[in-house]
């Protein structure tokens, strides 16, 4: 098995990533969500922010040295409450979606109900 790719494969690849999410973006009737989707990449900016923020905390002087991990430590708890608490609203969306179409369909069927 050879798991090396050509060059023109790789760009291939990415240019169908990068084309798959621009279709999310720019779809105007949001039937798909691009969020559940692109929240790990907002992840992973977000845990660079607080690298980056720790860094310059922790080079602002003496208590910025005893500061920054304290900073940081919060700031990736915060971070990834917050990234969790959207997907948990994506999932009670996906879940109840279902329950929606169903009750949509009997009342359709029996309109008196």
């Amino acid at each position: 098995m050879n798991t090396d790719q050509s060059p023109g494969s790789v760009l291939s690849s990415l240019w169908q990533q990068i084309r798959a999410v621009l279709d999310l973006v720019l779809d105007l009737s949001f039937k798909r969500l691009v969020t559940p989707r692109l929240v790990r990449t907002l992840y992973v900016l977000n845990l660079l922010g607080a690298v980056l923020y720790g860094l310059q905390l922790l080079f602002s002087g003496f208590w910025g040295l005893v500061t920054a991990p304290v900073a940081f430590l919060l700031y990736l708890i915060v971070s990834r409450v917050m990234v969790e608490l959207i997907l948990t609203f994506f999932r009670i969306a996906d879940q109840l979606a279902p329950l929606t179409d169903e009750s949509a369909a009997k009342s359709v069927q029996n309109p008196l109900l």
